[in-house]
């Protein structure tokens, strides 16, 4: 086993069951990790990255630095003592300013790990700022005059006597005039969104958000999110794949989306033909079959996130329709969601419901388009059938515990709709994601 990985399982193990001080639904080793793979961005050697895992057992654990020198080195015990605060019985003030005053003359290595350290938690910092409506310092030990002190002047240390355009510390000035000096990049806010400043705050929280879930996402193994888009015609669906797929994409996840399989040309050239002289509720069986197929394929790609239009639990939707209008048997029915509720809640982590009446879903069809022959499937009888089965559905989820989320569309603007989507999407993300990280076995199996 290499040092770094000794030095992640150490730190795993001694920091199990804490929680982040900053934000307490974080377990404490996402900090450590977090601290170690800057280091390891910015090419530092074994022992200053096992250091990084490291930093916080002395101060926050029951080891010492005899155990860290004991079980790894006296190089890595040194870098670890570097990143220590003295005596905690000490002010808050007093160890502030023994940080700064031993920082200064560190030699590089040592000043990395301290720099690493301030650079994740002003990004968690930040992020907490962008996030949190009316967010104010007390929830911390000093309010921000004495974290701006603090920040500035250990920032004054790491430069002492070093190259200030050295890309760590660039980082970390960035972060500290961002936070505590309000230097930002304005353009943005004074030219594009000059007249509409309330949007851009939407935008801003969405977008730190995101940065926050990137984070958590790059401690665990790949495992594709999988989201699943359904619901009444000419609600915004297309759209709001679209949206979301260059929200993601930008960031840096890998995004697999799922054209309706339907209205695909496979299904159209290749399965429909075989299908369309046999009995609908045959058809209504099969063609989940092939959507099933689809998305395990699209799984064992393993991309970071996957959405799709209408998959599983749409064909559920459908296959109530048929039952309703005596199509299928109740028995049939009974079996048909016996064995696809299980596969729903096991392959789909949410689904994305956007529901109008049938007239408002008509009247957006008719008003999108030039053309005024009549539709094949748009019409208030089948939309509204269609409806009733998605009512139905959302009723079954609550039974069935399938992580279902409605949008009425009726009177929203796609704008907004895309606003409440995203952040419902986040937030459930963020809560899969730390759920994975409190089960210390991932971030075992998940090797540098």
């Amino acid at each position: 086993m290499d040092i770094k990985t000794k030095a992640k399982l150490f730190a795993i193990k001694a920091h199990d069951g804490q929680r982040r001080k900053s934000d307490k639904e974080k377990p404490m080793i996402i900090h450590p990790i977090n601290v170690a793979n800057i280091l390891e961005e910015y090419k530092l050697d074994d022992n200053v990255i096992a250091a990084g895992y490291l930093h916080d057992v002395v101060e926050d654990t029951k080891y010492e630095l005899k155990d860290i020198e004991e079980n790894f080195n006296e190089d890595i015990m040194s870098l670890v003592e570097g990143a220590s605060e003295p005596d905690k019985s000490l002010s808050w003030e007093e160890r502030k300013k023994h940080t700064i005053d031993t920082t200064k003359n560190l030699d590089l290595r040592h000043k990395a790990i301290i720099c690493a350290d301030k650079i994740s938690n002003l990004e968690d910092l930040r992020i907490l700022i962008e996030t949190t409506d009316n967010f104010v310092f007390s929830s911390f030990k000093r309010g921000f005059e004495s974290q701006k002190w603090y920040y500035t002047e250990v920032y004054n240390s790491l430069i002492y006597n070093e190259d200030e355009s050295n890309e760590m510390f660039i980082r970390l000035k960035k972060l500290i005039d961002h936070i505590f000096y309000n230097q930002k990049d304005n353009y943005i806010q004074d030219i594009i969104f000059k007249d509409n400043i309330e949007e851009l705050n939407k935008l801003n929280k969405l977008h730190y958000q995101k940065e926050e879930l990137y984070k958590l996402k790059c401690l665990l193994e790949t495992v594709p999110y999988v989201i699943e888009f359904t619901g009444t015609p000419r609600t915004g669906k297309t759209t709001l794949i679209n949206n979301l797929y260059d929200f993601f994409k930008k960031k840096g996840f890998i995004v697999e989306v799922l054209e309706e399989f339907t209205t695909s040309k496979k299904y159209k050239q290749e399965i429909y033909p075989t299908l369309k002289d046999k009995y609908k509720n045959v058809v209504n069986t099969e063609i989940p079959k092939y959507v099933l197929k689809q998305l395990e394929e699209s799984i064992s790609n393993k991309p970071d996130i996957i959405i799709i239009d209408r998959s599983l639990f749409d064909r559920l939707i459908w296959v109530d329709r048929l039952h309703l209008k005596d199509g299928m048997s109740k028995e049939e029915y009974e079996e048909y969601k016996k064995l696809y509720i299980p596969l729903i809640k096991d392959k789909i982590d949410i689904i994305i419901a956007t529901y109008t009446d049938a007239l408002t879903s008509l009247k957006r069809d008719y008003f999108a388009h030039l053309s005024l022959e009549k539709r094949s499937f748009l019409n208030e009888t089948n939309v509204n059938e269609y409806n009733h089965s998605l009512l139905n559905m959302q009723e079954l989820t609550k039974s069935e515990e399938i992580n279902l989320y409605l949008f009425d569309t009726t009177n929203i603007n796609q704008r907004e709709l895309s606003f409440e989507v995203a952040e419902t999407i986040l937030k459930d993300m963020k809560k899969k994601y730390i759920k994975r990280i409190n089960d210390n076995k991932e971030l075992i199996k998940k090797q540098d």
